[in-house]
């Protein structure tokens, strides 16, 4: 017992929570969402001079299943508008203007209370990050395979460069970064069922959302977080690094974040002479912060090419609808 004198007393806690959960939440949360709201699932993102990059990300997410997108434009100066207009006029996209500086729990803060009657389920997204399902092609049936569960944590698989210097606009996001770090990450984003309240807005809610849940037979409300694609309740970080278990157990995982870090080093550098959505001191100005990243990329992860054909067939058709 060693080990419990280099732990905080809020980790020791958190630890004795999460234990519980798995032992005994688990077996009391029964209540599936009713599926009455508009839209059954649902993306909000806060972007900045993503235009190249939002047609992609927004076909291939409506294509797996995605039927809504919020998105909050951070002072962007790119033609963003020509770009999502089309889906407005689809009614895929709700825009809204946020011209806050670091604001992006703001903005979550505001689709939270304003749209969360909307949608049954919600996930704070960046426009370089894109959910891959395994093996369901519809993230309507994954999700309803979970759905007892009022948060689930989907863990990033990390790409980098691919050793590209400059990035190819004519080719898709998906099709130009394959290398990537040989196990998923300890981080990622969580879907929330909003018929729940989040316990706090703070550094943690996009990555490890904690909602409240009311206690049998009492008026209190028990905070929890999100469960694992294995239906396991986790914590902010797992013991052993930055990289999630063995390979069996990466094989074992129903779906994944592709997050597309970096992508060329061209939009990379880009991306570090810009101010951040979130941190007031850009930590991409730091390249030793860039090399820690792309040191990891020792694998390649092609599951999301399962879906790219579908995606150029897709979009061209969408493309066309519109011209």
């Amino acid at each position: 017992m060693s080990f419990l004198k280099h732990l905080s007393r809020r980790q020791v806690k958190d630890g004795i929570h999460v234990a519980f959960d798995n032992c005994v939440t688990r077996f009391f949360l029964w209540r599936r969402p009713s599926y009455g709201k508009r839209y059954d699932i649902s993306l909000c993102a806060i972007f900045k001079n993503e235009a190249p990059f939002l047609r992609e990300w927004i076909e291939y997410h409506h294509m797996v299943g995605v039927d809504h997108f919020y998105l909050y434009n951070n002072n962007s100066e790119d033609g963003f508008r020509d770009v999502l207009q089309p889906y407005q006029e689809r009614g895929w996209v709700t825009l809204a203007d946020w011209p806050h500086n670091q604001d992006q729990m703001g903005a979550y803060r505001h689709f939270y209370e304003n749209c969360r009657d909307q949608t049954q389920w919600a996930c704070f997204l960046d426009i370089d990050e894109f959910i891959v399902p395994r093996y369901h092609t519809d993230l309507h049936d994954w999700i309803r395979t979970m759905d007892r569960f009022p948060v689930i944590v989907v863990y990033w698989q990390m790409f980098g460069t691919s050793g590209r210097l400059r990035h190819d606009y004519s080719r898709y996001v998906i099709e130009q970064y394959t290398v990537s770090w040989d196990r998923l990450y300890h981080v990622g984003k969580c879907f929330f069922n909003t018929d729940y309240d989040i316990a706090r807005f703070d550094a943690t809610t996009h990555h490890l959302t904690s909602v409240l849940v009311p206690v049998a037979g009492t008026s209190l409300r028990r905070r929890i977080g999100p469960v694992d694609p294995s239906r396991r309740f986790v914590k902010a970080a797992r013991p052993g690094g930055s990289q999630l278990g063995s390979e069996r157990e990466y094989r074992r995982k129903t779906i994944q974040i592709n997050h597309y870090w970096s992508k060329a080093w061209e939009v990379y550098e880009m991306k570090r002479q810009m101010t951040d959505v979130y941190f007031k001191e850009n930590p991409k100005k730091d390249l030793a912060y860039f090399y820690r990243h792309e040191h990891n990329n020792r694998a390649a992860d092609r599951v999301i090419f399962r879906f790219l054909m579908q995606l150029k067939l897709t979009a061209g058709e969408n493309a066309q609808g519109n011209g």
